[in-house]
């Protein structure tokens, strides 16, 4: 397939919380096609919980586009050098988004219920102070048509996800070479299919991402992924919104 513009979306109220971990842990998820990136000796698992609007075909105007929220599970990777993620699982709160995900681009998405809050204050008057956001991500396949449709969906536990958190400060760009830049600045995602590695280049601009307060509980994303539960508090950073094309699949 040839590599050329697919899906436009714009990604909002977006939360990174990176855990490290033993590479020996993560190893056995990614597939043998795929290099583990690491970075002074340890591996990375990220969780990304955000709000998507607006996604649609490449040709399609904002109008026509669908916004949903999702949560994605991943870790680091490359190819021949190249930089990049592998997703262990993407939780979303569309069924269409499943199916073309799945179908598309071959990534390990599940429809889930996700609620998303965002609150300026207890009696809900909007302040000049930064809002809390409340995300609460729970996969349950006893309802879900995407497990019943694909024998992969299946072979996937029930998970729940929830996070609270609250912007600090003013976004700037991560420092060239630091753990922000290694953990964020990446442009390629990657899957393996019948063996053969694929990848979508994925565009947008650098992040703009600022400190935060947030209460993370992944324990259970993590372990139906088949990792451990993380040890300690994650490394987190909020991001308020970037505009992403994601390009077409490529096999290597």
């Amino acid at each position: 397939m040839r590599d050329f513009p697919a899906i436009e979306l714009t990604w909002r109220d977006g939360l990174f919380a990176h855990w490290s971990m033993d590479p020996s842990r993560v190893r056995p998820l990614v597939p043998d096609a795929l290099d583990l990136d690491c970075r002074d000796g340890s591996a990375w698992v990220s969780a990304l919980p955000s709000v998507v609007e607006a996604s649609r075909p490449h040709v399609f105007p904002d109008s026509v586009g669908m916004d949903f929220r999702q949560v994605n599970l991943r870790t680091y990777v490359e190819y021949d050098g190249r930089p990049g993620v592998y997703f262990l699982s993407l939780d979303t709160s569309s069924g269409l988004g499943v199916r073309v995900a799945r179908s598309l681009y071959g990534l390990p998405y599940y429809r889930a219920d996700i609620d998303f809050e965002k609150d300026y204050d207890l009696e809900g008057s909007q302040t000049t102070d930064a809002p809390t956001c409340r995300f609460v991500c729970e996969r349950d396949h006893g309802e879900d048509d995407s497990a019943r449709e694909s024998p992969s969906a299946r072979e996937s536990p029930s998970a729940r996800f929830a996070a609270t958190y609250r912007p600090i400060g003013r976004p700037s760009l991560a420092e060239p070479d630091s753990l922000d830049d290694f953990l964020t600045e990446r442009y390629r995602l990657y899957v393996v299919r019948g063996g053969s590695a694929w990848c979508a280049r994925v565009e947008h601009a650098p992040w703009r991402l600022c400190s935060v307060e947030a209460s993370v509980h992944a324990d259970s994303l993590f372990e139906a992924a088949g990792l451990p539960a993380p040890d300690g508090d994650p490394l987190v950073r909020y991001s308020p919104q970037s505009r992403f094309t994601i390009r077409t699949p490529r096999r290597l």
